[in-house]
């Protein structure tokens, strides 16, 4: 990868993040607490999904 390639690489990323700040602060009250909530929800599924049981017995904080 060329050193031109890597920096719009990284103005790719900046623009989306932009963006996302953008769309974020245009968002009421209630649309960013949920949001917030899904992705909370999100999370807490995938960790159900991901660590096997036998493991989410000896770490405390992980759901069961």
């Amino acid at each position: 990868m060329t050193r031109k390639e890597k920096v719009s690489d990284i103005l790719v990323i900046a623009g989306l993040a932009a963006f996302a700040y953008y769309k974020y602060s245009k968002l009421t009250g209630e649309e960013k607490d949920k949001m917030v909530q899904d992705l909370r929800e999100t999370g807490r599924n995938i960790i159900k999904e991901l660590i096997p049981e036998e493991i989410k017995g000896f770490v405390p904080g992980i759901l069961k």
